[in-house]
C-alpha cells in the first residue's frame, strides 16, 4: 500500500503505480507528480529495508565501546568452570618479538669438502661419517691412471726443461762470439719458458689437495684440517671423476640455525638479538636478509648456537627472538587472549566476575605471550577456561 502524499489532491485522478508501471495521465502537470511520488515511494521502501542492517551495524560498532571494561558478574556456583586453569599475570622478564620455525644447518663457513685431484677407483675407505680427524689423517684411498701419467708427464717436462736451459746458454754464448743472430737466442729462451710451464702444471696438480703419493701408483686424500666427518660419498669400488668432492668435513663445533622470517619482521629483527629453542638453549641471530623471496614472501634468517649432542644437523625446531622486557610489559599463558571487536583481550579475575581489560601483543608461542596493557598488574588471575562463555556473556547472548 502507497504511503500518504502530503500534497495530493483528491480531485485529481488518482493514478495508480503498480509493480514496476506507472500510469502515466493526461497532462504534463499530473505525469511529473506522478513520478515524484513513485520516487518518495522508493526512497521510503529503501530507507526501511536499510533500517534493520544500520541498527545492527551500530550495535556491533558500539560494542567494544559500551561492554568492553564493564565487570562481568558470574555467580559463585559457576565460578568454579571459570577457575579452572586461571593463570597468573607475571613482569616479563624477556620481551618475545618473533617464533620462527628453524631448521639445525651447518655454518656455511666451517664446511670444507676433500676433492678428488684425479679420476680413479676408490680402493679403501680410512674414516667414518662421525669420526674425528686431525690435520693429515688418511681419508680415501684410490688407484688412477690419470695420476700415473701426470707424473710421466712431469718427469718428461723436468728433463726437456733441463735440454731446452743448456740449449738456451749455448745460443748466448754463441751471440757473444757473434756466431748466431740475436733472433737465435729469442727462440731458446722462449723453449725454456714454455717446457718451464709445463712442469709447473704437472707439479702443481700433484700437490693439489695434499694427497699422499703411494708406492704402487695410487694417492691417498688427507685431511687439509681438523675436524668431524660428515659425509663419505664414494664406496669402495666406485669410480670418481676428477676434482669430484669424495669427502665432507666440519671443522667447527658451531652450528647454525637457518629460519624464514615474514617479510612484516624483517625490521623488527635485528643482528645481535638473541633466540632461545625449547630446550633452553640460547645463541643470537648472526644474519638477516635483505630480499625477499617471491613466492614466500620471507627472507632467510640465521643464527648461531652451541654445539650439543641432541643438536644436529638437518633436525627440524622452532626459536623465538626475544628481547629485554620493558616496564609495561607482561608474561600471559596464550590461552588468555581472546578477541572482542577486532581486538585482543583478557578477563581478569574480580571478587565478583571478570573484567575484560585490552591488551597489546608484542610477541607470542603457542603457550605464552608478551603484552602491554596499562590495566593489567602482577599478580593477577587471567580466565583461560570459558572464554567462549564470557564473550557470550557480553553480547548478551
Amino acid at each position: 500500500m502507497d504511503t500518504p502524499w502530503p500534497d495530493e489532491k483528491v480531485a485529481a485522478p488518482t493514478p495508480r503505480i503498480g509493480a514496476g508501471e506507472t500510469e502515466l495521465l493526461g497532462n504534463t502537470d499530473q505525469t511529473g507528480f506522478v513520478m515524484a511520488r513513485a520516487y518518495h515511494n522508493s526512497s521510503y521502501r529503501s530507507w526501511l529495508a536499510a533500517l534493520p542492517i544500520a541498527l545492527l551495524l551500530g550495535c556491533d560498532a558500539s560494542l567494544a565501546a559500551q561492554d568492553v571494561d564493564k565487570e562481568l558478574p558470574i555467580k559463585a556456583d559457576q565460578m568454579e568452570q571459570f577457575d579452572v586453569r586461571a593463570v597468573d599475570v607475571r613482569l616479563a622478564q624477556k620481551s618475545i618479538v618473533v617464533a620462527l620455525p628453524a631448521t639445525i644447518i651447518p655454518p656455511m663457513n666451517a664446511r670444507i669438502a676433500v676433492a678428488a685431484p684425479f679420476a680413479g677407483t676408490v680402493l679403501n675407505l680410512h674414516v667414518l661419517p662421525g669420526q674425528t680427524v686431525r690435520k693429515g689423517d688418511l681419508l680415501v684411498t684410490l688407484a688412477s691412471r690419470d695420476l700415473s701419467e701426470t707424473m710421466v708427464r712431469l718427469k718428461q717436462a723436468e728433463a726437456d726443461l733441463q735440454t731446452a736451459e743448456v740449449m738456451a746458454q749455448r745460443q748466448r754464448d754463441l751471440f757473444q762470439k757473434d756466431l748466431v743472430a740475436s733472433g737465435r737466442v729469442g727462440e731458446a729462451e722462449a723453449q725454456v719458458e714454455k717446457v718451464r710451464a709445463l712442469t709447473k702444471e704437472s707439479v702443481r696438480l700433484l700437490a693439489m689437495g695434499a694427497i699422499k703419493h703411494n708406492a704402487d701408483g695410487s694417492y691417498t686424500l688427507t685431511a687439509p684440517n681438523d675436524g668431524r666427518i660428515v659425509e663419505i660419498r664414494p664406496t669402495p669400488g666406485a669410480a670418481v671423476q676428477a676434482m669430484e668432492a669424495a669427502v665432507l668435513i666440519d671443522t667447527s663445533e658451531e652450528l647454525w640455525l637457518q629460519a624464514q622470517l615474514p617479510g612484516q619482521m624483517v625490521g623488527k629483527v635485528r643482528v645481535g638479538d638473541l633466540i632461545e629453542l625449547p630446550d633452553g638453549d640460547a645463541g643470537k641471530v648472526i644474519s638477516v636478509g635483505i630480499t625477499l623471496d617471491p613466492v614466500t614472501r620471507s627472507t632467510t634468517l640465521l643464527a648461531e648456537i652451541p654445539s650439543r649432542r641432541d643438536h644436529m644437523t638437518g633436525q627440524a625446531t622452532t626459536i623465538m627472538v626475544v628481547r629485554p622486557a620493558t616496564a609495561r610489559e607482561f608474561e600471559i599463558s596464550a590461552d588468555a587472549i581472546a578477541w572482542i571487536g577486532g581486538n585482543p583481550h583478557v578477563f581478569v579475575r574480580t571478587k565478583g566476575g571478570f573484567l575484560p581489560v585490552g591488551i597489546l601483543v608484542k610477541g607470542r608461542t603457542a603457550n605464552v605471550a608478551t603484552v602491554e596493557s596499562e590495566g593489567l598488574k602482577s599478580g593477577q588471575k587471567l580466565a583461560t577456561n570459558g572464554l567462549a562463555q564470557l564473550e557470550k556473556m557480553m553480547t548478551g547472548e
